[in-house]
């Protein structure tokens, strides 16, 4: 079938199923903002760099059997259905505001909403969920009357490594950092990814922290090559065997974070590539998915992860033996069958 995939920036989760269903033989192109790795290996790729330019690129598009559009922003959808009111769309929701941001109480817990959100979920033919917490958030708010699938970011099978190379030690985080006084409070809610302080109680420690980050701003990496080990940004290719060098994959922050409660995140999935155990902070659904499998360990503070730093020895052993059961291509069939489902 022909597939096109709409992102704003081409982010890593588009190519991880993206890629699986090339060499399931299927014809797959992208429409994006930003081109990104992997992006050589499509049919095509169309950039846009404005709303205008986003409709023209969808218009040559009038013979795909589905388009799938990813939520950075998620007004794809609507862009698809004004253009071909009778094609298949399907919403792959990387987050939500839903699970970022509470507002006042009342007659009980309210959740933030965004209309741009909501009216795309409830537009859309078909509904991707990366966990079970967003699924049930989304759908008791929004009521989509949609068919879904969770599919979690599963890394393809080519990305997992069994050679690591030199052995760095110490807890390593790979993803967004950001610094407290360089979010505007529409963006507050990027707090999550300040690691400054957590970089700072474990340079007091004595425990190594290494960081591997997209973030080129240099105001950003000064802060933190004060106070952790701040690698170069490389692609999915070399990450994952970077990651391998380390003792703990860290998900999570210090302190509870909303973000956090219910994330399911691409970092998880490629620590488990790249061989490495998980330890969660203030992580919910993080610490379900590794105490489930005993891939990793929940602690509430870096002086507790220090005092049982030995179990990533047999936290690894268990990534070992249960890694091969979160392929992507063991479960991208899943995304297929929705796909079919909504073409009908």
């Amino acid at each position: 079938m022909k597939i096109v995939e709409i992102s704003q920036h081409g982010c890593v989760r588009v190519m991880k199923q993206a890629l699986p269903l090339l060499a399931r033989g299927h014809d797959v192109h992208l429409v994006v903002n930003k081109v990104t790795q992997f992006s050589e290996q499509l049919k095509t790729v169309t950039t846009f760099q404005d709303q205008d330019q986003l409709y023209e690129a969808v218009k040559l598009h009038g013979d795909a059997d589905v388009f799938h559009v990813h939520n950075e922003p998620c007004w794809g959808v609507t862009v698809c259905k004004e253009i071909f009111p009778k094609k298949a769309v399907v919403l792959d929701l990387h987050d939500s505001f839903l699970l970022r941001r509470k507002v006042e109480e009342i007659d009980g817990e309210r959740y933030a909403v965004s209309v741009d959100e909501r009216n795309n979920v409830q537009l859309a033919d078909g509904i991707v969920y990366v966990c079970d917490p967003m699924k049930s958030i989304v759908e008791n708010t929004f009521k989509p009357d949609c068919p879904s699938i969770v599919l979690p970011s599963y890394v393809p099978e080519r990305f997992y490594r069994i050679d690591f190379g030199r052995w760095w030690g110490g807890l390593v985080y790979e993803g967004r950092i950001d610094l407290p006084d360089e979010l505007a409070p529409k963006w507050d809610f990027f707090q999550y990814a300040n690691y400054l302080e957590l970089a700072k109680q474990a340079k007091a420690i004595g425990m190594d922290f290494h960081v591997y980050t997209p973030r080129k701003k240099e105001e950003v990496r000064q802060a933190y090559e004060s106070v952790a080990y701040l690698h170069d940004p490389v692609g999915m290719a070399k990450l994952c065997k970077k990651l391998g060098s380390h003792d703990w994959g860290l998900v999570g922050n210090i302190k509870p974070f909303p973000e956090w409660e219910h994330a399911l995140p691409n970092k998880l999935f490629e620590y488990m590539a790249g061989c490495v155990p998980i330890v969660a902070i203030y992580a919910d659904e993080c610490t379900r998915f590794i105490e489930e499998y005993g891939v990793g360990i929940s602690v509430n503070s870096l002086e507790e992860l220090a005092g049982s730093w030995a179990k990533h020895r047999e936290c690894r052993k268990n990534v070992v033996k249960y890694r091969s059961e979160f392929i992507m291509e063991r479960h991208i069939h899943r995304l297929e069958n929705l796909y079919k489902k909504v073409m009908r």
